[in-house]
């Protein structure tokens, strides 16, 4: 690959986050044939200059598993024990590896930095996150409350969601008014469970 190539790639690829979709490496490398562009891509793949993510989306090595996870959806936020452990309201959880919430179907992604896993939520439940430097994070009360919610759905985490919380680090009325949007059968579950 040509040292003009890379430059070109690192340049749009810091303004961008990191991460490259198929439409900006088109922009970067106009006028080519697919053939030519797709040979490109092996090259600085090979070379590492990018890392293939998934079918048309690449990122700079080392780049956030964050800012990978909202270029491959922009509307999913950043959730679970990923932002629970970020405002040390639990302890460390595995490294390289991200969860986020979206709408529609979960999805699990692999690459060189780690894994992105997407899980599905119902529209009503989307909310509680607010954007940092163009990605969506949930409160710490969301991100708990989405734990609390997979748990009661059968999933399991790497931390014990019923021990290893520091709940006295969460505000109890935000808590409670996200409850609100939940169902009675959830609401309960979470009462038993726990007490705030």
């Amino acid at each position: 690959m040509k040292a003009s190539d890379t430059k070109d790639i690192e340049k749009w690829a810091s303004e961008l986050g990191g991460v490259l979709a198929m439409p900006d490496l088109k922009v970067i490398f106009g006028g080519q044939s697919e053939a030519a562009l797709f040979k490109k891509l092996e090259s600085a793949v090979k070379e590492k200059v990018l890392v293939r993510v998934k079918r048309g989306i690449y990122a700079l090595p080392g780049t956030s598993l964050e800012a990978i996870s909202s270029r491959i959806n922009p509307d999913s936020y950043v959730s679970t024990g990923t932002v629970l452990a970020a405002k040390a309201v639990i302890g460390s959880i595995p490294a390289r590896r991200i969860q986020a919430v979206k709408v529609g179907r979960p999805r699990t992604y692999n690459c060189e930095m780690g894994i992105i896993e997407h899980l599905s939520i119902t529209p009503r439940l989307f909310f509680g996150f607010e954007t940092v430097k163009g990605i969506k994070y949930a409160t710490p009360e969301k991100a708990f409350l989405d734990v609390c919610y997979f748990y009661f759905k059968g999933r399991s985490f790497s931390f014990d969601p019923e021990s290893d919380v520091s709940i006295s680090m969460l505000k109890p009325g935000k808590i409670s008014d996200y409850l609100k949007k939940y169902d009675r059968r959830f609401v309960s579950f979470f009462r038993k469970v726990w007490s705030l």
